[in-house]
């Protein structure tokens, strides 16, 4: 009985902390050096892929503190302005929390445009306040093909963060 309630607690940890771990791997993966070219400034925002998905799709797993954690993260190994990558995670939490219900039971193809969408946002925004931050406006082509990059890659990401979530998580509800 001592040995069922470890099992149970470990296994519940475990489902808890996935969503963070992955998100943060994700984000790591962002900064993983790629010597091809023109391709070394140009990466996709796999953080911004990964919270996207785990408040569209666990938002009781991954909470305010999720997003903080890793847009802290992000600030510590990203080379812009600190609380940049924070800032646009945070907004990406609260245009979630608001469109969370509306996404909810959508097709793939309108979920996928919504990050689309809200992607572009975030990427807009961000570049004014850099641009702010910084007394100039900043160069938009390298940032362009990080958004195109980014949402090319939804698809394959989202669903690697399907088959984990299926396989580790399970829903106590079914």
């Amino acid at each position: 009985m001592i040995e069922d309630d470890w099992q149970d607690n470990a296994t519940s940890l475990i489902e808890r902390l996935l969503p963070l771990t992955l998100a943060t791997i994700c984000l790591l993966l962002e900064y993983v050096p790629i010597y091809i070219g023109i391709f070394n400034n140009i990466r996709p925002d796999f953080g911004l892929i990964a919270i996207y998905f785990w408040l569209l799709n666990r938002a009781d797993l991954f909470d305010l503190k999720s997003v903080v954690f890793i847009g802290l993260l992000d600030g510590i190994l990203s080379a812009s302005a600190f609380g940049l990558g924070l800032f646009g995670y945070l907004l990406m939490y609260v245009l979630m929390v608001n469109l969370r219900k509306f996404l909810n039971g959508r097709s793939f193809l309108v979920i996928w445009y919504s990050f689309m969408a809200l992607s572009l946002i975030i990427l807009l925004v961000k570049w004014l306040v850099a641009a702010v931050y910084y007394g100039q406006f900043l160069p938009l082509t390298p940032l362009m093909f990080s958004y195109l990059q980014g949402v090319a890659l939804y698809p394959l990401v989202s669903m690697l963060l399907i088959m984990t979530q299926n396989i580790f998580v399970q829903d106590d509800e079914l």
